[in-house]
Order: C-alpha cells, then structure tokens, then sequence
C-alpha cells in the first residue's frame, strides 16, 4: 500500500491532494497508536495498534467487517413507543449517533418522497473546503440540489460551515456527518483505544460494556462504540496487530428489507442506491422510488405500517467499518493492570514544593 485512499474510494482529490489526505490519516493513526500516556493512566502503550505504511501487513494479514443497526440506540433507551422514538430520531441531526445520519423529503401530501442517508466524516469535507472550495460546492449541487449557493457554505472570510443550511437539519438534506460523536478520529481513537487486553483486577476484561467503561473509549449506550470495542478487543486478545483497513472510513453494510411490502411487490430493496463511494464501501445511499412506478416511499409498509418516518428505514440499515489484522498469534504483551484515568494536574507550586522537598533531602 503506498497511500491511504478517500473514504469509499471517492475522487474528488487530485494527486497531490490525495497524498495530503493520506497524509492526514497516517497522522491521526499514529497519534492513536501513541495515546496520552502523559494526561492518562493506562492509556498507553498502544503496541498492537499499526499504521500500515510504515508497518505493512505481511502475508498473514485479514480484514474484518464489524458491524452494528443505524438507528441510534440511546434514542430507544429513551422512548416508550416506536412512534416516540421515530419521531426523536427524525427531529434532530444530534441524536442520530451511530455515524449514520439521514434527512427526509416530502411531497406536497406529506408523504415520504425520498430519504438521503450519510456516513461522511466531516473531516474529509473540511480538507476539501480548504483545498477545492468549488468542488464543494458542485457536490453539494450534484447531490443536494441546485439551489444550493456558494455565500450558503462558505463565511465572508471563506470558512466553511459544516452546519450550513443544507447539512444541518433533517429535512433541507444532508451531506456529510455533523453529530459531534461522528468523526473519522473517533473512529480512529475508537480502534486504538481497544487494541488494548485489559485486566484491572487480574482478570483479562471480555464483556463489551466493562471494556469500553475501563478503556473510555466511547459511549456505552451506543450500537457502534461497544461493537467495534468488543471486535477489535477479541482481535487483540488473539494476539494479533490491528489497524483500520483502507480506505478509513464508516460505511453501509446494506438495508435488510424483510417485511417490506411495496404497493406492486417489487422488491423495496430495489429502491436503495449507494450514490457516493463504491457499493462495498458506500458513504452516501438514497431510498427512493422512480416516478414511473406510481407509488411513493411513503406508500411502502414494514411489517404492515407505512413508512412516516426516515427512522423506521434506519431501524433496518447496518453500518461497518473494516478492521485489519497482522502477525496473528505473534504480537505479545502484557495486558494493561488498570483502568484508564485522568491524572491529576500538577499545579506549578506544588512542583516548587516538590523541587524543594527533592533539594532538602540531597543535601542531608
């Protein structure tokens, strides 16, 4: 591998801005694998943790999908009924937490016309604002709509705005992820920080939630933090290098349609379109239904109710991310004793205490 490539294999960067962004992600991978040893206890060494440009895989090397449902679980702890928790979910942008976010259109009936889906990492857009503005906004064009105007994007002094009109609400569209949890560093310091074997009290950790409470790594209410967890720390427990696959990204897995009736039974699954990035790593799909078939989104049923709200598709969607493993039954080290923690900060004259202290007992 001689570069890590846009997520989905995407090619909106031309040569040198591609070597940019690999750049970029080898940066954030291996500040991952370093930790914080400094602000954190047992944080770190991070050893199983690679880059794979300076640590090629041999030819022992795998690749793992991990994966976990769209819809945002800590949105379900919270609700009482289906209805409730779709019409949450369909409300706002921030609750949609699984790195998988979705904005609804409508007819003039109010019926669902079409649902726009995203998994880009805001990371990638804000690289691109910089170097291509005018490619941003020709995506957002392309895929948005064209009323789309560059002043909607970008500030008077050029800055672009991920929370702009058209990627900040769940139903003016969507173009990439802008949840605060849902970025491509967390992805990245979500892998890292599990590669670890802990064993606080002696016993190697293995349940998903006690280790992503041990290592604070994500959230635990989450469908995606505990899963990729969980993976990567089985990984790890195999004594196996790990590292993201390339292309780094979160991608579809696919729409389950079981239950699914369409007014003239074509098969609902026909009407989901991966629209950027590749079919295996898609980052961006659409569920619509041509005009010459006479029915709309919203006139489809699961499992007996029509579809009402963007969430009742979510409910049926997994998203993954890819795992790599190297050196399987190889990489061997000591599983870290504790769990991780906040040092306590060192005020300055509590160090000119203890420098004092340090230089009354040398010179007894």
């Amino acid at each position: 591998m001689q570069k890590y490539d846009p997520p989905g294999f995407l090619d909106d960067l031309l040569p040198a801005q591609a070597k940019a962004w690999s750049d970029w992600i080898s940066q954030q991978i291996d500040d991952a694998a370093a930790g914080l040893p400094k602000e954190y206890d047992f944080d770190a060494p991070r050893p199983r943790f690679f880059n794979a440009l300076s640590s090629p895989p041999g030819a022992d090397a795998a690749e793992k999908d991990i994966t976990w449902t769209a819809f945002p679980r800590q949105v379900s702890l919270d609700a009482a009924t289906d209805l409730e928790r779709w019409t949450s979910a369909d409300g706002s942008r921030d609750l949609q937490d699984e790195y998988c976010e979705w904005s609804v259109s409508r007819g003039g009936d109010g019926r669902i016309t079409r649902v726009t889906f995203t998994c880009e990492g805001p990371e990638y857009w804000e690289f691109l604002a910089k170097i291509n503005p005018a490619a941003v906004v020709s995506l957002y064009k392309t895929h948005v709509g064209p009323q789309v105007a560059s002043e909607h994007l970008f500030d008077a002094n050029g800055a672009y705005d991920p929370r702009n009109r058209w990627n900040s609400s769940t139903t003016a569209g969507v173009m990439h992820l802008i949840q605060v949890n849902n970025t491509l560093s967390a992805e990245i310091e979500l892998a890292a920080g599990a590669s670890n074997v802990r064993a606080p009290n002696g016993a190697v950790l293995t349940d998903a939630r006690q280790l992503i409470k041990c290592g604070l790594y994500g959230a635990p209410e989450r469908h995606s933090d505990p899963a990729i967890g969980a993976e990567v720390n089985a990984l790890a427990r195999s004594d196996s290098d790990i590292t993201l696959a390339n292309p780094v990204g979160i991608y579809f897995d696919g729409l389950s349609t079981v239950g699914w009736q369409t007014p003239d039974r074509s098969p609902a699954g026909d009407y989901w379109k991966i629209t950027r990035g590749t079919e295996k790593k898609g980052v961006r799909a659409v569920f619509e239904v041509p005009s010459e078939r006479g029915f709309v989104v919203g006139d489809i049923t699961i499992n007996g109710q029509p579809i009402k709200f963007g969430a009742q598709i979510a409910d049926f969607i997994t998203m993954k991310l890819t795992g790599q493993i190297k050196d399987v039954g190889k990489s061997k080290h000591a599983p870290l004793q504790g769990c991780k923690k906040r040092r306590p900060k060192v005020t300055t004259a509590a160090v000119d205490v203890e420098s004092a202290l340090g230089a009354r007992r040398r010179t007894r």
